[in-house]
């Protein structure tokens, strides 16, 4: 069985589906005509969908061999606010929208995967889930579809994120916190307005010097709070802080984000922020206050199941060192979600394009399809061979 010659068969067809999404992007949660798009391919394979509320879909295919065991394999689905500067004849139709995080790219895959999969239904038992999600980037699609049975019954997660930094036919991933968990932050900072040339003057308190000095505080606690084995990182984005240059503000505004891969080490960054804020405020004679945002969780590779996806990487590479152990990252997916709901893995499918290594989220990104048969074919095989596996002992 050479799933990935067998992915290269179809390879044009994942691309023209590729482009034609890549062509309509629509943002989180607002993905209906992407989903509408979905749903007639996976029609055409005679499978029964399932659609969630605002969008998004599920669908099942069920083998002919022995076992109950259920493998989802997940592919997200929306795209970024912003505009495309690739040039590509097929570029964004959607001002201001773009894919430049390869989701579409992640959508053609699965529905090669379940092409494989519907003509490889005898090589295994069980079912596979394919599950299309919606607002990735909102950081709440994954649970929004839990929430309405995405992940029930689900012994094994499966999924894989475009690596624009990897050669075509690389797959990365670990054991253990492959990517951060992710939470967002606002300071505010209230003071009393006063004027500019005479700080001295009683009434007046600097917001803004208080929020300075809240910002370099903030970056002592990653140095001197957290064990230097752990990841994390403290960082604020913005700051805004008066109306003009002879007026001393009395109102400073910061939003950040905090990056972890356990719960402890969030728990701690939190407890110490609040400290620094309040107390550093009330030194100036200001007042502070910290608000937290929508928390996106660690992705968590399970050992086994990861052991078992790098095993199938290596049958679709066929060189083993395609497939490569490498360190977590501080970057945030909500495929944690599904980590609470069983065993899951996430890896990494190269897709550099020689010449033009644009990152995620930039307006010139772009995604080499030569990948598709590798992702494509990956994702079949990982669910294969999780389903004809005997499930070790808890």
């Amino acid at each position: 069985m050479d799933l990935r010659h067998e992915a290269a068969q179809f390879q044009d067809d994942m691309v023209a589906f590729r482009r034609e999404l890549h062509m309509y992007p629509e943002l989180s949660l607002k993905e209906f005509e992407t989903t509408n798009r979905i749903e007639r391919e996976l029609t055409k394979l005679n499978l029964t969908c399932r659609r969630f509320q605002p969008a998004g879909l599920m669908a099942e295919i069920h083998g002919e061999g022995k076992g109950n065991l259920r493998v989802a394999l997940r592919a997200d689905i929306d795209a970024l606010p912003i505009t495309e500067e690739t040039g590509l004849p097929f570029a964004s139709k959607h001002p201001g929208i773009m894919h430049a995080c390869g989701h579409d790219a992640h959508t053609a895959m699965l529905l090669g995967a379940a092409r494989l999969l519907t003509a490889h239904k005898a090589d295994f038992g069980g079912t596979v889930r394919l599950l299309f999600q919606p607002g990735e980037e909102s950081g709440i699609g994954a649970q929004t579809i839990i929430d309405q049975g995405a992940a029930d019954d689900v012994d094994y997660f499966f999924g894989m994120h475009v690596m624009e930094f990897n050669p075509v036919g690389v797959f990365a991933g670990r054991p253990g916190p492959q990517m951060a968990g992710a939470e967002s932050f606002k300071i505010t900072v209230t003071g009393a307005a006063h004027h500019g040339g005479m700080p001295h003057l009683s009434g007046g308190v600097d917001a803004t010097l208080a929020a300075c000095e809240i910002v370099m505080a903030l970056q002592g606690i990653v140095s001197r709070r957290i064990d230097p084995l752990e990841g994390a990182v403290v960082s604020v984005g913005s700051l805004h802080s008066g109306t003009r240059s002879n007026i001393i503000s009395g109102l400073a505004e910061m939003e950040g984000t905090i990056r972890y891969q356990s719960e402890n080490v969030r728990e701690i960054i939190k407890t110490q922020m609040t400290r620094m804020v309040c107390g550093i405020a009330q030194a100036h004679g200001a007042e502070a206050e910290i608000s937290w945002s929508h928390n996106i969780c660690p992705v968590i590779n399970d050992p086994f199941v990861t052991s078992v996806a790098f095993e199938a990487a290596k049958k679709i590479t066929q060189n083993p060192e395609n497939v490569q152990t490498v360190r977590g990252t501080t970057g945030a997916e909500d495929f944690g979600a599904y980590s609470k709901c069983g065993k899951a893995c996430f890896l990494t499918v190269g897709v550099l394009t020689p010449g033009q290594s644009f990152p995620g989220h930039s307006p010139k990104f772009m995604v080499n399809e030569d990948a598709f048969p590798y992702g494509a074919a990956l994702l079949a095989q990982v669910a294969i061979d999780l389903l004809n596996k005997e499930v070790p002992n808890e």
